[in-house]
């Protein structure tokens, strides 16, 4: 197993166990959908999906972290083959968020990712860098019942990669993200 998966758990595990954690609401849940992932010289758009854990302190806060990954991008293309890259992360952000409605509660996310990128031109060696960088977004949450919400929301994973054309295939500098996605979250 990945040494950040390791501490991941590890840190999950201690939060659970803490005091701080046991007041308040907490969910994990799921999201699904669009990535658009840009190396600083081509831009693919791919499938992803994340898994969430976090925490509501009150009303106007929550804390989460996600774990997910994309698709390869480059794939199906017999005739010309395009470059592949993909990613895998793990974000941490910080949730405030204001209630529209009894059902409908508006948020913003900022924080920070690990990303690890790879890339890998048409015949040519795969590459990979791991980043630590920021992540921000904003969405909807409506609340289908107590247990059960869904979320749809836009974010951003790191800045400019800065790989250019004449270097990306001897020193590749990592992937940035966007994603489109929906989520359904499960209240415990």
């Amino acid at each position: 197993m990945r040494t950040w998966i390791k501490t991941l758990i590890t840190i999950m595990a201690l939060g659970f166990a803490s005091p701080a954690f046991a007041a308040g609401d907490h969910y994990v849940g799921a999201g699904l959908g669009a990535f658009s992932l840009s190396n600083g010289v081509n831009r693919d758009t791919v499938f992803g999906g994340y898994m969430i854990l976090g925490h509501h302190f009150n009303e106007y806060f929550s804390a989460e972290i996600r774990l997910g990954g994309t698709a390869s991008s480059g794939d199906g293309d017999a005739i010309a083959p395009q470059p592949k890259q993909r990613m895998d992360f793990v974000a941490h952000y910080i949730k405030p968020q204001i209630a529209l409605t009894e059902e409908l509660t508006a948020y913003a996310l900022g924080g920070f990712a690990v990303v690890h990128g790879s890339y890998q031109a048409p015949a040519g060696a795969k590459q990979s860098k791991t980043r630590i960088s920021y992540a921000f977004g904003a969405g909807f949450n409506y609340q289908v019942s107590d247990d059960y919400s869904i979320d749809a929301e836009v974010t951003h994973m790191l800045g400019k990669p800065d790989n250019s054309a004449a270097t990306i295939n001897t020193n590749y500098r990592g992937l940035e993200a966007n994603s489109y996605t929906a989520a359904i979250k499960y209240h415990f």
